[in-house]
């Protein structure tokens, strides 16, 4: 066997292997996607802050603010969240009812998605594999004020993201 021939016989294997990366590649493509805020399930602020607070206690990697402080935002820097890297995949889609899906996070029920997104979502659970996120939003902040020409500290209201997908 010549270098031609060895090249020659790599040739007809690189079909079958195109074929196993193709069909590998289809069965992890997204299949749906959907977004879902707490405020969108009904949650109440109480239960969003309890559920936060779990999140925080038990995320152990915390880096608030991305690891800024006050003294590194300057007039080019966006405002920074402390708990914008906060996130959790402990999440649950407890649908015994059709479409009606009650959303447990850290445990914590936070309320039912939207009838439309539940048929959507259960329908997908029978046959796709789900990944859920949950990322918290808003809360303490740190920026710069251009008024003030300076970094201030404030805060707004805390909520939850909750991103679904199955693929």
């Amino acid at each position: 066997m010549g270098i031609f021939d060895f090249f020659k016989g790599k040739d007809k294997e690189r079909p079958q292997k195109q074929s196993e990366e193709t069909s590998n590649s289809e069965q992890a493509s997204i299949q749906f996607e959907t977004k879902l805020t707490a405020h969108e399930l009904k949650a109440d602020q109480d239960t969003i802050n309890q559920v936060v607070q779990t999140m925080v206690e038990e995320d152990p990697f915390k880096q608030y603010y991305k690891g800024k402080s006050l003294e590194d935002m300057t007039p080019l820097t966006s405002r920074l969240y402390k708990y914008e890297a906060i996130t959790t995949v402990n999440v649950d889609f407890d649908s015994q009812e059709k479409n009606r899906i009650l959303v447990v996070v850290e445990g914590t029920p936070l309320g039912y998605v939207p009838e439309e997104k539940a048929k959507a979502i259960q329908e997908h659970q029978k046959k796709y594999l789900l990944t859920a996120f949950v990322y918290v939003t808003g809360g303490p902040y740190i920026e710069y004020n251009k008024e003030q020409e300076k970094a201030v500290e404030d805060s707004s209201p805390l909520g939850l993201d909750i991103f679904v997908q199955f693929t």
